[in-house]
């Protein structure tokens, strides 16, 4: 048997972080590091809690154990995405909020409502965000354990159907309404493309897109019908039309509806798996109705091409879908028939013929939004993200003739996209910077294109030229995303004449903001970010950025598991991305040394909007002593906070808590707000200690008040002349280190200027 290969240092050091993480989370009852192909693996064992019978039976009635290994695997990029986690191969698989996989790999759970990357980023510093993943995955078994995962309340979770090769793009409401109380099928006119060579197979490297507007077809024995035809595009790549079978539960004995109330496995990957699973959803009947059916019409007849045909089951369960009116839920699929000569079958493996499971993406026909503007001549611009906001942005910016020189995007344009997107139907399923490029084509403008990762992309050099050409002025980063915007910090370098711009809407289109950095990017966006948290003094637009559900930051278990959608009607958005497009273009005609923050508040069920503006001095910057390589930035207005209280207390030490945000990525602890010391505090000409009254409930109140974005980072003293850290500071930073969370940041503010140091903890 080969040698494994060796992990290198760095993927050692990371497993051993998680584990050293894992051992301070309650549920923690144990765990090892694992080496394998990959590289290292964490094997952490959770304590899951469940009813005291359970307990005893040392399982629930689900299956979960009251202790459960889970494993973590650390992909390529990380910290900048998160751990994978999965459990136990035989851990029972009919739940929800479990990502499709087969039978024979290891079930992964979905944590949380939205990417689990950017629920890991999001947290700053690489331990918080490990520790929270943690607690996703013991919120999840706890569920778990009592069959809790979803609310019947809220709905009935759809079946997750994330990453397949296939698609099929059918109306749901009107997939619904053919269902009746008696079981059955119906087949629907189609249109398809098929990716892959002849001899490819469903989950083996073919790959099909079908749709249908609903027409409902019989399936006919004729030889000059056009019911089924293929035509090649190119080379391992054909088109033509097929059919769509809907197909439905008979009713039970009793004359009563059937209905599932069971979560199966995505795992079909044969015939046999789906009329197995047909069977425990009540469609068995009906769906060898419809494939006996596909059989007699080809009778006599040969189609040399493969020809992909799409098969719905429509599910009864006991309560409406999340986010419908009907208990309908549709689990699609794709089939592959061959009509080939002298065959036995169409499908000739038989029961072992491929069958992959496939997306369903909801058809509409969307409105194309034109909007004219005249400007002035403009820098070269390039577009992170090709999204509702991002897309708009770039047709407002070329229709002003603005040249526009690079988009990026990895995302592919869907059908329910183009309720708000700028462009229109012809580019469903195409990469969204490839359809925004092809739109943008016909204004004479060739963009360079970039469909991956945007956050590693902007750390590749490479890469960064693509997404960034020499020729580009000005960026707009329109993905409102945190590991891009930390990821476009981190790439910029003060010798860089380009301007950045960050621009995201939340709360349904009530609230946008644009940042804009300063000259050499100080203030950065991330600085930029860290000063509207601490300085938003309105109370109904810190109310919509900081709302739990449509904010900034909600992460939930539960509701679809799929990338945070806003509702919001095209209208809304295009008012709101409009001004966005207005306050860029103002900033890039009228360009100033210092940072901006502008914010948009639009009031309920009105098109007023209230705007405002401010500038943002450059960051002061101070190496933090005893640290890896990491930066205090503090706020100018902070800074001068800082320096009148010194002078103020001319004779003796004074000093008090900073309040701020931090970033493992970046290396860096921002400043931007202070607390005054507590009345116990103890002032004197050679020490300032700071004292403890209503000090926790003074730094949970400015927790609170900022939507609970900024932390206590760190305190600050001051030094009536001009020495750096004494023996005195370091010990005060090791008492720091070792009563509070990290970072434990310790500024000392002499009269000319500042000194940062922090102290390692123990062990660590």
């Amino acid at each position: 048997m080969a040698a494994k290969p060796m992990p290198n240092d760095t993927e050692l050091e990371n497993a051993q972080q998680l584990l050293l993480v894992a051992q301070g989370h309650p549920e923690f009852a144990g765990g090892e590091l694992l080496a394998s192909d990959d590289g290292w693996q964490v094997r952490l064992d959770v304590k899951v809690e469940m009813p005291l019978h359970a307990k005893d039976d040392g399982v629930s009635e689900t299956g979960v154990h009251t202790v459960e290994p889970v494993f973590f695997t650390f992909p390529t990029g990380y910290p900048w995405r998160s751990a994978k986690v999965t459990f136990r191969k035989d851990f029972p698989r009919n739940f929800p909020h479990l990502l499709p996989c087969s039978s024979t790999t290891a079930p992964q759970p979905c944590l949380v409502d939205g990417n689990q990357d950017e629920f890991f980023l999001q947290f700053g510093l690489v331990e918080y965000g490990i520790y929270h993943v943690i607690d996703q995955v013991a919120v999840w078994l706890r569920k778990a354990a009592i069959a809790e995962l979803i609310d019947p309340a809220q709905g009935w979770e759809p079946m997750m159907r994330r990453n397949f090769d296939d698609i099929i793009a059918i109306d749901a409401e009107a997939a619904r309404s053919t269902v009746t109380k008696a079981g059955g099928f119906v087949a629907w006119k189609a249109r398809y493309m098929r990716r892959g060579q002849f001899d490819s197979h469903p989950n083996s490297g073919a790959q099909a897109w079908i749709s249908s507007e609903g027409d409902t077809t019989p399936l006919r024995n004729s030889p000059n019908d056009k019911q089924f035809t293929a035509s090649s595009k190119k080379e391992a790549e054909s088109a033509g039309c097929t059919i769509i079978g809907l197909v439905w539960p008979d009713k039970l004995p009793d004359g009563k509806p059937h209905i599932s109330n069971v979560y199966w496995p995505e795992d079909i990957v044969t015939l046999g798996d789906l009329h197995t699973r047909a069977k425990d959803l009540g469609c068995e009947r009906g769906l060898r109705s419809l494939l006996s059916n596909i059989e007699r019409s080809f009778t006599g007849f040969q189609l040399l091409a493969p020809i992909p045909i799409g098969i719905v089951l429509c599910v009864r369960r006991p309560v409406n879908i999340i986010g419908s009116n009907s208990q309908i839920e549709l689990l699609p699929y794709v089939l592959e028939i061959r009509a080939l000569q002298n065959r036995q079958s169409l499908f000739a493996d038989g029961y072992s013929e491929p069958v992959g499971a496939a997306m369903h993406y909801q058809t509409l026909t969307p409105g194309l939004l034109r909007s004219l503007s005249g400007a002035p001549e403009r820098p070269k611009l390039a577009i992170l993200g090709a999204g509702s906001v991002g897309s708009k942005l770039a047709m407002h910016a070329a229709r002003s003739g603005q040249d526009i020189v690079a988009v990026s995007d990895e995302g592919l344009l869907r059908p329910h996209n183009l309720t708000r997107h700028a462009l229109g139907g012809r580019h469903i399923i195409s990469n969204k910077a490839e359809a925004l490029a092809e739109e943008l084509a016909a204004l004479v403008l060739t963009p360079s294109i970039y469909k991956g990762n945007l956050a590693t992309g902007l750390l590749d050099p490479e890469a960064r030229k693509v997404i960034i050409p020499d020729s580009a002025e000005v960026v707009v980063n329109a993905t409102a995303s945190l590991s891009v915007r930390e990821a476009l910090v981190s790439a910029a370098t003060p010798r860089d004449r380009l301007r950045f711009f960050e621009t995201a809407l939340f709360a349904r289109g009530r609230i946008g903001y644009l940042l804009a950095d300063g000259k050499t990017h100080n203030p950065s966006h991330a600085d930029l970010m860290a000063e509207l948290y601490a300085t938003l003094d309105d109370a109904e637009t810190a109310d919509l950025l900081f709302d739990p559900v449509e904010g900034l930051a909600e992460v939930q278990i539960g509701q679809g598991c799929g990338s945070h959608t806003m509702i919001v009607d095209d209208a809304q958005l295009s008012m709101m991305t409009a001004a966005l497009s207005k306050e860029i273009c103002r900033a890039v005609d009228q360009p100033t040394d210092e940072g901006l923050i502008v914010v948009g508040t639009a009031e309920a069920d009105s098109p007023s909007t209230c705007w405002t503006r401010r500038s943002v001095p450059p960051f002061e910057t101070v190496a933090i002593n005893g640290s890896d390589g990491w930066e205090l930035r503090i706020a100018s207005r902070v800074a001068e906070r800082i320096r009148t209280e010194s002078k103020l207390y001319a004779t003796v030490e004074t000093g008090g808590i900073m309040i701020g945000l931090s970033s493992a990525r970046l290396k860096t602890v921002t400043i931007v707000d202070i607390l005054d010391a507590p009345p116990d505090s103890k002032r004197s000409a050679h020490q300032f200690v700071l004292g403890t009254q209503g000090l926790q409930d003074e730094i949970e109140r400015r927790h609170n008040s900022s939507g609970r974005t900024l932390f206590d980072v760190g305190t600050w003293h001051s030094h009536l002349i001009d020495v750096g850290p004494s023996a005195t500071d370091w010990g005060t930073a090791a008492e720091l280190a070792a009563g509070r969370a990290p970072p434990s940041i310790l500024l000392i503010s002499t009269p000319k200027k500042f000194h940062a140091l922090v102290a390692k903890r123990k062990g660590a």
